[in-house]
């Protein structure tokens, strides 16, 4: 059960990560973070549900205000 509800919060998380790339846009994204914006689209594939399974698993959003926090400098 444990396991599911982590399973949850991190596709939370990842959903929210995808939504703020894609309200701003891969190449508006990739200036932000200094990369190329081809980069963003690989880590939209492998990084991001990683990531995202780690934010879950040390409850990085069990405040609620934690994703805020992540989002806003990008």
């Amino acid at each position: 059960m444990v396991r599911a509800n982590k399973r949850n919060e991190a596709l939370r998380i990842e959903s929210a990560l995808l939504n703020k790339i894609a309200m701003l846009g891969t190449e508006k994204t990739a200036e932000a973070v200094g990369v190329d914006k081809s980069q963003i689209s690989r880590w939209k594939r492998d990084w991001i549900p990683k990531c995202s399974m780690l934010l879950a698993g040390v409850e990085w959003g069990a405040g609620g205000g934690d994703m805020a926090g992540l989002a806003g400098p990008v």
